[in-house]
């Protein structure tokens, strides 16, 4: 009798801690004021645990995590990016933001490819990709009827955009707006169409007035058993301060591929 109540004690004490682990969501990141602000939102919002680790000091095991969030600006280290990719591959929802993608990161082994991303460098490149800081552009939601962008978002704007899948004809779209930001330009896709575009964006060079319109501001992928994301916005923290964008990441956590929503 002892021994089956020891065991029962056992499995209920497991239960309780995956629960606890499926409710939490791991940032990893090398700057965290702007993880603060969304930390607290996905927090007060969604009701998730936030757990916030420098990519050294990842837990061994990712498997429980409801989401993993990737933010490292700087050189993102292969041991940890195989750990982010694991963790995607067998189920998880990798959602990388604004700068997991970068010039940095083409020394990290198997990370664009594994995102099915090309940064093509130089003077040589066709479409070099380049970055430009402290300006304004507008993230506009190619597809109003899926979940992540259409779940809870408030959009202020209305703006034309042509997609850069083209031949298209402009339309209005509803967008959201970033302000003394940074725009990267030219990420292109290695994996034809095996994402789901979710946003693009549209700039314009206030200098030469050339206008960027491209559908490169979010998509999510399957990867394996799991999904990853990305977002273009946040480089400063007065992205994140924007209530529709950190919604729409929060949607990544709620969202369920097969149909109905997982968390509300």
């Amino acid at each position: 009798m002892l021994e089956r109540t020891v065991l029962l004690f056992t499995f209920l004490c497991f239960g309780i801690a995956v629960s606890c682990m499926a409710d939490s969501v791991l940032i990893v990141a090398d700057e965290w004021p702007q993880m603060e602000v969304l930390g607290d939102y996905l927090h007060d919002k969604g009701g998730y645990e936030i757990e916030k680790v420098e990519q050294d000091k990842m837990p061994a095991d990712l498997s429980g995590y409801r989401g993993a969030l990737e933010f490292v600006h700087g050189d993102l280290k292969n041991e940890p990016a195989r750990a982010l990719m694991d963790y995607a591959e067998n189920g998880g929802r990798l959602i990388v933001v604004h700068h997991g993608i970068s010039s940095a990161k083409k020394k990290t082994k198997g990370w664009l490819s594994f995102l099915g991303i090309e940064l093509d460098l130089g003077k040589e490149a066709e479409h070099p990709y380049s970055w430009v800081h402290g300006v304004s552009f507008t993230m506009v939601n190619l597809n109003p009827n899926h979940y992540i962008t259409s779940h809870n978002v408030k959009y202020h704007k209305t703006i034309e955009y042509q997609s850069s899948d083209q031949p298209s004809k402009p339309v209005k779209s509803p967008a959201i707006e970033f302000v003394n930001s940074e725009v990267f330009l030219n990420h292109q896709f290695t994996d034809g169409r095996e994402k789901t575009v979710l946003f693009g964006f549209r700039y314009e060079n206030p200098k030469t007035g050339k206008i960027y319109m491209q559908d490169r501001s979010g998509w999510v992928k399957r990867v394996g058993r799991g999904h990853a994301f990305y977002f273009h916005p946040g480089h400063t923290v007065s992205d994140f301060e924007n209530a529709g964008y950190c919604q729409i990441l929060l949607n990544c956590l709620t969202w369920n591929p097969y149909g109905y929503r997982a968390k509300d």
